[in-house]
């Protein structure tokens, strides 16, 4: 399998093209800079069969956006695309508006093993395929659930909810992009908050996931009253 290699780093890209090779791959190392997703999607989707992206791409003027904005573009052609970032924690919120489209996440520390890179990189191609036949993995598929809004704060320059998910973990707050959530329920959501009130919504989430930057969150609607004795209000 032909994968392309998309990093700002040329040194990066250039160890990860050595090592792909190493263990068998073909490879295709995209080193023009680009300042349109579709140009850089389409040049990908000719020129390989699958491809590796970083997240953060802005370094010398390589793209004017990022990895987590041009994976979504590969996803709606059903092209296998893994995502790799040093910066899994600190970036998740920029991720995570598009994580619905984006089923492989791996940190570049994960393809650093010669010994176990062509397995992570075979199982990651195979789980896109698998979703885009359908196929659904546990820690992907989604369920609808109740929320609770805790906060609304920023991360990064960018206003965020901090979100609770009591079928995933009650205990463990999830930073989530405002801009996900429609704006009437956002308006009803600040309401509750500014009157110091339980804020709850309905969403689709991945419910299934094993670490909260795997969670992403869809389909927002308003919660219906809850009961204050059915230990969830």
């Amino acid at each position: 399998m032909k994968i392309a290699i998309v990093d700002d780093d040329q040194t990066a890209r250039k160890t990860l093209d050595e090592m792909l090779q190493l263990v068998g791959f073909e490879t295709f190392v995209v080193e023009s800079k680009f300042t349109n997703i579709e140009d850089l999607s389409q040049y990908v989707r000719e020129n390989s069969e699958a491809v590796i992206c970083d997240h953060i791409l802005k370094f010398n003027g390589f793209a004017n956006f990022n990895g987590a904005d041009l994976i979504p573009s590969l996803y709606a052609t059903k092209f296998p695309s893994i995502l790799m970032t040093k910066y899994v924690d600190a970036i998740s919120v920029s991720i995570r508006k598009n994580r619905d489209k984006i089923p492989v996440v791996l940190e570049r520390e994960e393809l650093a093993d010669t010994d176990t890179i062509a397995e992570i990189v075979r199982k990651g191609i195979d789980t896109c395929l698998q979703e885009f036949q359908g196929r659904m993995s546990s820690t992907r598929r989604i369920h609808r659930t109740l929320i609770n809004i805790d906060n609304i704060t920023s991360d990064s320059g960018e206003e965020v909810v901090e979100v609770f998910v009591p079928s995933w973990n009650p205990y463990h707050v999830v930073r989530c992009p405002v801009s996900e959530i429609p704006e009437e329920l956002l308006h009803t959501v600040k309401a509750h908050l500014n009157q110091k009130e339980e804020a709850w919504l309905i969403a689709c989430v991945n419910t299934g996931a094993e670490k909260a930057d795997d969670l992403y969150f869809t389909r927002f609607e308003s919660a219906p009253e809850l009961d204050e004795n059915d230990g969830l209000a």
